[in-house]
């Protein structure tokens, strides 16, 4: 069983104020070679709001210590050396640090977090001093240095097997989501992906029905309850979705399409029935019901924004009159004229395996970095 005993923080640490510099001074600020850390008192990224090179006739804080912002007294460990800002404590250690001890102080420091912002800043360096903490110690009450060591090396190897097992989760959830159990490529994907194909050029209008979006503005939504519906705009990621609202069935467009943002060119299919921010927004619908697959109507996708997006642009944006004289470069069956939807679909499932491959691949290095981390430590 383990063995606590009360210790002052006085007796342990040192806490002192140091020179605070303007963001101004910085040198080099944010180059990836960059040895300093500059600290402010944001709770954000470990404390950290910049990095810079060597600063002349400032005094580095030492690394192996700890930084405290009087902002909202959040401590944090410092790995490397580094320059502060305003409003910042430092606080230095009279015993041995490393990265693993580091942690289990933090983890007690921030406990104090409360505590020191219920009183004046002019008495936090005392009344840090006078605090109570209680660590685990040997039999002879000496501070248990490797039994901290160990129980934050136990904690990090936890939370890998978490990491991996939220990793499979969400991968096989994923993946039994979207059909796509078996990412591996067979060897007709690896065909398809081989293939070239013959294109021809299609007018648009030719292949689909083109109209403008219902129009719903940001502070209609605002009034709005949260629901199933996207709500899309004309902005690049998410699939162009900013938020799934209760939407009045009088401004729903139909989905299963390709939308385009009027303004900005971000072109994406949607798949459900939407509501659309803008009424410059277009929608194109195949008008041949046969071959209305996600997968096709992804190709789809790809190959609008490809013809059209060097075209278009802010100040000059597509309309549904501009996009009348456009055409698509698509695949058709060799010797004819007719699409080849058989190509279009087998490209976009090898291209999602890929996809999907990739993303294992990631969240695989993401987890071996963590673990190449940890065991830096």
């Amino acid at each position: 069983m383990v063995k606590y005993k009360e210790f002052k923080l006085g007796d342990l640490f040192e806490i002192q104020k140091v020179k605070g510099i303007n963001k101004s001074k910085l040198v080099n600020p944010n180059i990836s070679t960059n040895e300093y850390d500059y600290v402010t008192r944001t709770s954000l990224n470990n404390g950290i709001e910049s990095t810079t090179d060597f600063v002349c006739d400032v005094p580095y804080n030492e690394p192996n210590t700890f930084s405290l912002g009087l902002l909202q007294m959040t401590f944090f460990y410092r790995e490397r050396s580094w320059y502060a800002g305003q409003f910042v404590r430092k606080i230095i250690p009279k015993f041995k640090l490393n990265t693993k001890i580091a942690l289990y102080f933090n983890t007690i420091f921030s406990r104090l977090s409360k505590v020191l912002l219920s009183v004046l800043v002019r008495h936090v360096d005392n009344v840090f001093r006078d605090s109570k903490v209680r660590l685990p110690v040997t039999d002879a009450d000496e501070i248990d240095f490797n039994y901290m060591e160990q129980y934050i090396a136990e904690l990090e190897q936890q939370r890998l097997a978490e990491l991996e097992q939220q990793r499979l989760a969400e991968l096989d959830s994923y993946l039994k989501a979207t059909g796509l159990n078996d990412y591996g490529l067979t060897d007709e994907d690896k065909k398809i992906l081989a293939y070239k194909p013959i294109f021809q050029e299609f007018k648009i209008v030719d292949l689909f029905n083109v109209v403008n979006t219902h129009s719903i503005l940001k502070s209609q939504v605002a009034n709005l309850e949260n629901g199933n519906v996207p709500y899309l705009t004309a902005a690049e990621g998410n699939n162009a979705v900013l938020k799934y609202i209760n939407c009045p069935k009088e401004w729903i467009d139909e989905g299963n399409c390709v939308f385009i943002g009027g303004k900005t060119m971000v072109v994406t299919y949607q798949e459900k029935d939407f509501c659309s921010n803008d009424s410059h927004n277009l929608a194109l619908y195949f008008k041949d019901s046969r071959y209305k697959s996600p997968l096709i109507q992804q190709y789809f996708v790809g190959s609008v924004r490809k013809a059209l997006s060097k075209k278009y642009s802010w100040d000059d944006s597509i309309s549904k009159a501009k996009i009348r004289s456009d055409s698509v470069s698509l695949p058709v069956v060799s010797n004819t004229k007719n699409l080849d939807f058989n190509y279009m679909e087998k490209y976009i499932g090898a291209i999602e395996k890929l996809t999907i491959a990739e993303a294992v691949k990631y969240k695989d290095r993401e987890i071996l970095t963590t673990e190449s981390l940890i065991n830096k430590m």
